[in-house]
C-alpha cells in the first residue's frame, strides 16, 4: 500500500532502545509505541502497512536534552538526559517495522507482547522494513514534560 498521506503521533515519554524486544521495561515502550502507530494508521485511512519507501520525522521533547553534568536521581528521575539521538531514532525505527519473528535465530520477545498480539513482534505496523525509510529528520527540544512524536511523510 503506498503512502498517500502522512502519519503522525505523538506519544508521552521517551522512545525504545533498538533491539530490545525480550526486555519487560523496553517491550512497554515498544508495546507504546506500536498501539499508537497502529492507531494513527488507521485513522489515517490505511487497512495495512506501507510498501514504498518513506520519510521519517522524530522530535523528542524533554526537560534535559543534553545536560551531561546533571547528577540523577535514580532510572526514573524525569529530568535525567534523554538519551543519544541516534539511539532514540533506532529505536523508533525499529519499532515500526515487522521486527524479529520469535522463534527464528533464537529470539524470544517478553512476554508482555502475549496481551497485545496486533502489535507484536513480526507484524508489520507502519512499513514492512526499516530499509524502506530513505530520509530521516531528527531534533530533541526543551519541554517540561517528556514525549516524542513521530511523523510518516
Amino acid at each position: 500500500m503506498p503512502l498517500d498521506k502522512p502519519i503522525k503521533f505523538t506519544i508521552p515519554g521517551k522512545p525504545p532502545k533498538k533491539s530490545k524486544w525480550g526486555n519487560d521495561n523496553n517491550a512497554k515502550l515498544i508495546i507504546t509505541l506500536r498501539e499508537a502507530a497502529l492507531k494513527a494508521r488507521k485513522e489515517a485511512g490505511y487497512s495495512d502497512y506501507i510498501d514504498t519507501n518513506v520519510n521519517l520525522k522524530l522530535t523528542v521533547y524533554a526537560p534535559n536534552i543534553a545536560d551531561l553534568e546533571y547528577r540523577q536521581t535514580g532510572d526514573f528521575d524525569e529530568k535525567r538526559p534523554v538519551g543519544d539521538l541516534d539511539a532514540l531514532i533506532s529505536g523508533v525505527c525499529d519499532s515500526l517495522w515487522a521486527g524479529p519473528i520469535p522463534g527464528v535465530n533464537k529470539f524470544k520477545p517478553s512476554s508482555l507482547f502475549e496481551d497485545h498480539p496486533d502489535v507484536g513482534p513480526g507484524k508489520p505496523i507502519i512499513i514492512k522494513d526499516d530499509s524502506q525509510i530513505v530520509s530521516i529528520s531528527a531534533t530533541k527540544e526543551v519541554c517540561e514534560d517528556s514525549s516524542y512524536t513521530v511523523e510518516i511523510l
